[in-house]
């Protein structure tokens, strides 16, 4: 078993309080290339039936590099091919220093497989330099504006540097506001901002969009909480969509504000949650996004925006112009969704709701666990007549960061036990895991993911991470110094932790306890 190992490496690692350094090796360049050409020329001493045949047309093949420096092609780089015929397959390889982006051709596979060619043609693997520390968002406000409320936006200009090439973004118009419920009351605020043109920020995401997310994480001293639990959903393949997302030095009116997290916000477009919701199709029926919410009346009108099904609290999400009529007819299906999910059998259930993004969605607040699962920003979002699940957001308060939840103890299963009576926790996971068939449903696919490197990949991607934005972290507390404060809720074990280097050796630890003791505690259910 793999996690014995995870738990090994990853408590080793916590002794230790230098960087985390990534090595990275390259090869020589192969250099098999098909040299000379077919000789055309010269005299006939005699004719033959092969000679009076039309030769075969022959085309140039060259795979080259760009920057020339910036890498080497694997495989043969020069080839001949006659009409018909296949290339061999070649690969890119970057140096030190550079990461493959893509072909000049559109593919983005670094190995490119083989293909037909009707004329002579040159290739080229496409390179970007590293960059080996944190982008820079620059954001200017009209006439130097604070930007205070979470309700009234604000204009502005935003700039994005220190990014690959591609990325660099110079004076793009938008408005800008704060966000946030409990967070509001800190000083390093989150933003929500809106762009006037659709921008593929950071690199972020498979499409543009003019909606992006700013998120502080003030009350996680890791600042990678968030992080984790959204490489998670996004290497879910049961959830269709979760935000990516990518630490960012931010610069307000000049005033550095801190390092914070760059994240997709979950909107309903074709590239993040794809639906028709009432936005583009106007009838009563038609599909929906909603929210579970404890904050949902500050959206506006009961029975209009939000509604309240069996005790809790949706706001509908991704609408505009919405209707009694619409809201009731989302209230009404959610209601009998989630009676069905209490009520139903097996198969009523899987008729109504999307096992596998329920399945997974619930794995990643359990392994995270995530306090606040069922309070707020617990997304879902009905298609083809199934309510999917995801996905999760608001993470700061997970892993071990709130003393009212165990002390932070990484022990315990909380997201689908009924034994805490809190407020916080999501209705439709507690029911669920009532039954039994769900129960092995769930620890058979933890124990599918731990089988497929998932949870290796986690620590991989968390170490990748730390070490790029370890400088930025550090300058983060020199601007807030808050180390050993209470913010939120952190248990006195986090509180003691002095240095960026402390608080991200605790969360790999946290982190891998929590997952051998969900392998151990999730075993039980199978024999």
């Amino acid at each position: 078993m793999r996690l014995k190992q995870i738990l090994h490496t990853v408590l080793a690692a916590a002794l230790l309080t230098g960087s985390f350094l990534l090595t990275s090796c390259s090869g020589t360049a192969e250099t098999d290339e098909t040299s000379g050409s077919p000789d055309i020329g010269g005299t006939f001493a005699e004719t033959t039936e092969a000679q009076l045949a039309v030769p075969e047309e022959e085309f140039f093949l060259n795979y080259k590099v760009s920057p020339a420096d910036a890498g080497y092609i694997s495989g043969i780089a020069s080839q001949t091919l006659l009409a018909g015929e296949k290339s061999t397959t070649v690969e890119a390889v970057a140096s030190a220093g550079y990461q493959f982006v893509e072909w000049s051709d559109g593919t983005r596979n670094a190995v490119h497989r083989p293909m037909s060619v009707t004329e002579s043609q040159t290739v080229y693997a496409i390179f970007e330099q590293v960059i080996d520390s944190c982008p820079v968002v620059y954001i200017t406000t009209e006439d130097g504006k604070s930007v205070e409320s979470d309700w009234r936006t604000v204009g502005c200009t935003i700039s994005v540097d220190n990014i690959e090439k591609r990325y660099i973004v110079t004076e793009a118009a938008a408005d800008i506001k704060c966000r946030g419920n409990a967070s509001m009351g800190w000083p390093k605020k989150s933003y929500t901002i809106r762009f006037t043109e659709s921008q593929k920020l950071g690199g972020l995401g498979e499409g543009k969009s003019k909606n992006w997310v700013l998120v502080s994480n003030h009350c996680d001293q890791s600042l990678l909480r968030n992080h984790a639990a959204f490489w998670l959903q996004r290497n879910m393949d049961g959830i269709e969509w979760a935000p990516d997302c990518r630490p960012v030095d931010v610069y307000l009116n000049g005033d550095y504000r801190g390092n914070y997290m760059l994240i997709e916000k979950v909107t309903v477009n074709e590239d993040r949650i794809n639906i028709v919701n009432g936005k583009e199709n106007p009838a009563v029926d038609a599909d929906f996004m909603v929210e579970l919410d404890n904050y949902a009346n500050k959206a506006g009108d009961n029975g209009i925006v939000w509604f309240t099904a069996k005790s809790f609290p949706y706001e509908i999400r991704g609408e505009d112009n919405l209707t009694k009529e619409r809201c009731e007819y989302i209230d009404k299906w959610v209601t009998d969704a989630y009676v069905t999910a209490c009520d139903g059998t097996e198969a009523e259930i899987r008729a109504v709701l999307d096992i596998d993004s329920l399945v997974d969605t619930y794995l990643v607040e359990e392994i995270m666990k995530n306090i606040d699962c069922g309070w707020s920003s617990f997304f879902l979002y009905r298609r083809d007549g199934k309510l999917y699940f995801g996905p999760g957001w608001d993470f700061d308060l997970a892993a071990g960061n709130d003393a009212r939840l165990d002390n932070g103890s990484y022990k315990n299963i909380y997201a689908g036990d009924g034994r805490y009576y809190f407020s916080q926790q999501n209705p439709w996971f507690l029911r669920l895991m009532e039954k039994d068939w769900f129960r092995v449903l769930a620890a058979e696919r933890y124990m599918e993911l731990e089988e497929k490197g998932i949870f290796e990949g986690l620590f991989t991607e968390l170490d990748r991470v730390y070490e790029t934005c370890k400088e930025s972290f550090e300058h983060n507390f020199e601007k807030w110094p808050i180390f050993g404060q209470t913010i939120n809720q952190e248990p006195r074990q986090i509180r003691d932790l002095d240095s960026v280097d402390l608080h991200f050796n605790y969360l790999k630890e946290w982190l891998g306890n929590r997952i051998v003791w969900l392998y151990e505690e999730y075993s039980s259910y199978l024999s």
